[in-house]
């Protein structure tokens, strides 16, 4: 365990004497929060998830998401240049705050919380219900802390420096006070998921919210200080806002502006007195209603009844999904049509995968607002006309969306349940690489050919039918680069690497060697661009070696196949 628990071990322990005093173990309570804290540790939060650099040691996960958090806090730092007065700084401060801190929670902690093994690991042994209660308690107030302290030190900094000890005191209570707020917001959350969806499915959608966070964390780093930047809010007065005296975080700055001044208005003092109490009361709201409700509803999940009927239903809709329709189109055989229809629907129900991979989904469109943002100077005559700002936004569009592909075909050989990748050898296959050919073209066609089709709709419409030589010859430049890629690194059946692997292979460069081979081939195509004869004769050329690479890729040998699948 390392000195960050440790340090907060001991703080959470110093009222020893009044847990023994309501019939807490001590000897056993810190026991239990030990090794809890010790498997945070070895639990990667949700940035180091979409980061495939999982490893077997000790993850260290905590000083990672303390200084993950201390990052955020950091850019927090921004809101304090909005508008000219300290309640609208302080709103928009403690709202990102709110949010962060919610999204945080939410994505890193929903695992400990959903987590029912404790009721049959710690339960059936001499440990008594208050030890446990309290160990529970405890854990979650270290975990909070860990998040808190770190995102709120930046913004304590600040205070301090223009507002003293006293601004400095009372900021840490606004933050408390917010802290409270976050955490009625996820408890109703939580409830009103459990209430329109089956236990089985709140993971599901948690991992969606996961997703969505490392989408906030890259847009907002890259989005808002552009923003910020390009909006005229140094005049800005929340104020004066309609509806703003009925936001609840506008009370807590009020109630900060009014307990450092010790004056205000009739209306201020009021928000004042409503920030204190509202954050108290959703605490005791938490605590009598909303937490038992949680609890009772989180035994559910022990429960099997209704795992079978919703697989039963997602059988029934994928049978008539339209991705048989298009495995019958591309491909050639019914071992290549297994590989595409197994890893199209893999793709959709593997947790693993989609935390690592969707997240480029958003990366792309933050990636797709900044190349808008940065070509605003481009007119309607200028696309018309073809001019070099209009190439390099059609080529960047083409190539540069493909870092979902390579994220997808980088990932398509893992997964946690690797062990059942020995169906693969017990099959009658004679050309195992068909399997793998399969995989890439569901791949290509569920990850980049929509992308393609919504690019040349809007070039067709902005620029004409002239772009289309220019949009096949980079679609194709792409199937290439991704059948190489396939090629040269993927001699491995879909699915049936441990994830672990990841690291060792070095795919994080690989996937950066594929992007910069991207940048070179669009560098090679933008001196061709208007050059009709040179792009028809490229076009051709690269849809015969993408068509030669997939069928050599077909005929990868037994012998060829590489795999780490262990029977341990």
């Amino acid at each position: 365990m390392n000195i960050i628990n440790k340090s907060f071990l001991k703080l959470a322990l110093l009222p020893s004497p009044f847990y023994r005093s309501i019939g807490v173990d001590t000897v056993k309570l810190k026991s239990i929060v030990t090794t809890k804290l010790i498997m945070d540790d070895r639990r990667p939060n949700s940035i180091q998830q979409t980061r495939r650099n999982k490893e077997k040691k000790v993850s260290m996960a905590t000083l990672g998401t303390m200084l993950i958090s201390a990052l955020m806090g950091v850019f927090l730092l921004l809101f304090f240049g909005v508008g000219n007065d300290v309640v609208t700084q302080m709103t928009f401060y403690l709202t990102v705050f709110f949010f962060m801190l919610s999204l945080t929670l939410i994505s890193d902690f929903t695992s400990v919380l959903i987590d029912v093994r404790d009721n049959q690991i710690i339960l059936p042994k001499p440990v008594n219900d208050r030890t446990f209660v309290v160990a529970r308690l405890l854990h979650i107030f270290i975990h909070i802390c860990k998040i808190v302290l770190p995102m709120s030190l930046a913004g304590i900094v600040y205070i301090a420096s223009d507002f003293g000890v006293h601004g400095t005191l009372l900021f840490l209570f606004t933050i408390l006070l917010t802290t409270a707020l976050s955490i009625f917001f996820i408890n109703a959350i939580y409830i009103l998921i459990l209430r329109f969806t089956t236990p089985h499915r709140f993971q599901a959608i948690i991992s969606y919210v996961q997703i969505f966070f490392a989408i906030a964390m890259y847009g907002s780093y890259q989005l808002f200080p552009r923003m910020l930047s390009e909006l005229s809010l140094d005049e800005f007065d929340i104020a004066t806002q309609t509806g703003i005296q009925a936001y609840p975080i506008y009370w807590l700055a009020n109630s900060w502006q009014v307990l450092f001044t010790l004056k205000g208005a009739a209306g201020q003092i009021v928000m004042a007195i409503a920030g204190v109490a509202f954050p108290l009361l959703a605490i005791f709201v938490v605590v009598r209603y909303l937490a038992p409700s949680f609890n009772r509803r989180l035994g559910l999940l022990n429960s099997s009844s209704a795992a079978p009927k919703e697989t039963a239903a997602k059988t029934v809709i994928e049978k008539k999904s339209y991705a048989d329709w298009l495995s019958k189109l591309f491909t050639g055989t019914k071992t290549e049509k297994a590989g595409f229809l197994f890893t199209w629907r893999m793709t959709s129900r593997s947790r693993d995968f989609k935390v690592k991979v969707y997240p480029s989904i958003g990366y792309m469109v933050v990636y797709v607002i900044i190349l808008f943002m940065n070509s605003r100077s481009i007119s309607l005559a200028d696309l018309a006309e073809e001019s070099n700002k209009a190439k390099f936004l059609v080529l960047g569009a083409i190539y540069f969306t493909s870092f979902l592909l390579i994220m997808a075909i980088g990932q398509i050989i893992y997964s946690e349940k690797y062990k059942a990748a020995w169906i693969y050898y017990t099959s009658p296959v004679e050309k195992p690489g068909e399997l793998i050919s399969g995989a890439g073209k569901a791949a290509i066609l569920k990850f980049y050919i929509p992308i393609v089709l919504f690019i040349t709709v809007a070039a067709l419409v902005l620029i004409g039918p002239k772009v289309l030589p220019n949009i096949i010859l980079g679609l194709f430049n792409q199937i290439l680069i991704a059948g190489v890629m396939l090629y040269l690194t993927n001699k491995h059946f879909p699915f049936s690497l441990q994830q672990s692997n990841n690291v060792k292979t070095g795919s994080f460069l690989r996937g950066m060697m594929v992007l910069f081979i991207s940048a070179l081939v669009s560098i090679g195509h933008f001196l061709i661009y208007s050059v009709l004869p040179a792009i028809a004769l490229c076009a051709v050329l690269s849809v015969i070696a993408s068509w030669l690479l997939f069928d050599s890729i077909k005929k990868i040998s037994w012998e060829r196949i590489e795999s780490s699948y262990n029977d341990k």
